[in-house]
């Protein structure tokens, strides 16, 4: 009967260790799956820099030409503004007048 009286002693699962290590597993999925889409988006986004910075420059060289054109255009309109004109440039140049006999004489007064 002794051998009936000592019971068979099961060591205890330390429930807390299996908890904690469940918990970490699904706290380092959570955070992986988090890292994988911020790397994406920062891959995406520096992409989307470049892109941006390709145009800039783009932009800037049209800028760029384009003050140079003011210069040129703005030097030859210097020289041209120094020589003198021809006698032919003074005169005013006049418009051509429309014909005044399709108008009727209420709509030359409203015109006038």
């Amino acid at each position: 009967m002794e051998s009936r009286d000592v019971e068979v002693v099961r060591p205890r699962r330390p429930w807390a260790l299996i908890v904690a290590a469940l918990l970490l597993v699904v706290l380092s999925v959570v955070l992986w799956a988090k890292w994988s889409e911020s790397r994406s988006e920062v891959e995406r986004l520096r992409a989307e820099l470049k892109v941006v910075y390709t145009e800039a420059e783009a932009i800037r060289t049209q800028a760029a030409l384009a003050q140079q054109r003011v210069a040129i255009l703005e030097k030859q309109l210097g020289v041209l503004r120094e020589k003198p004109a021809p006698a032919d440039a003074t005169k005013p140049i006049e418009k051509p007048r429309a014909k005044s006999s399709t108008k009727s004489k209420s709509t030359q007064q409203i015109t006038r």
